[in-house]
């Protein structure tokens, strides 16, 4: 791929760190348009930005370390059990990273790539809440009415956000 070593980490993790904050404030400036009171669907922008980073930056271990300081950063400022998305995301950082040589780099397969990474994002996030009492919901309730519309939500999101996010790795990597 590209032999030229990769400098630009400091940067690669204020985009993500903007991500981070942009998932509150969009939570927070829509929340009556998605939420109607009860959260249903939860702007993913960082799982985003770390699916896109996995397979556009060149694979290298500081991305798990970033992950794992922004699970941790998520976990305390929008999460109320500490530790679950310090271990979800980088969980699916390494598969995307693990898997990344053999997604073509095209939107449809990032699209696939980042529902699928949505989808165990919730789903761990689920059975996290259940194994800790925090939840008693059921499976089928989680699926019709917080993992459907998050899917919704969020494929809104990447078609926003996509194309610049994309360039935007592509010309730090060059």
């Amino acid at each position: 791929m590209n032999d030229k070593p990769f400098t630009r980490h400091w940067l690669v993790f204020l985009i993500a760190f903007v991500a981070l904050i942009l998932d509150g404030s969009i939570d927070h400036l829509f929340g009556g348009l998605i939420t109607h009171g009860v959260p249903l669907a939860t702007p993913m922008s960082l799982l985003l930005i770390f699916v896109f980073m996995a397979v556009y930056v060149p694979r290298e271990n500081w991305l798990l370390w970033q992950s794992i300081l922004l699970g941790l950063i998520y976990d305390s400022y929008y999460d109320g059990i500490i530790g679950v998305h310090m271990l979800i995301l980088p969980l699916i950082v390494y598969v995307v990273m693990t898997i990344r040589d053999y997604i073509p780099r095209t939107w449809p397969f990032m699209l696939g790539m980042f529902i699928i990474a949505l989808t165990a994002w919730t789903f761990m996030d689920y059975l996290a809440a259940m194994f800790t009492g925090a939840t008693s919901v059921s499976v089928i309730t989680m699926i019709t009415q917080h993992l459907a519309p998050n899917i919704n939500l969020n494929v809104i999101l990447f078609a926003i956000l996509y194309y610049t996010c994309s360039r935007l790795l592509v010309k730090l990597n060059s």
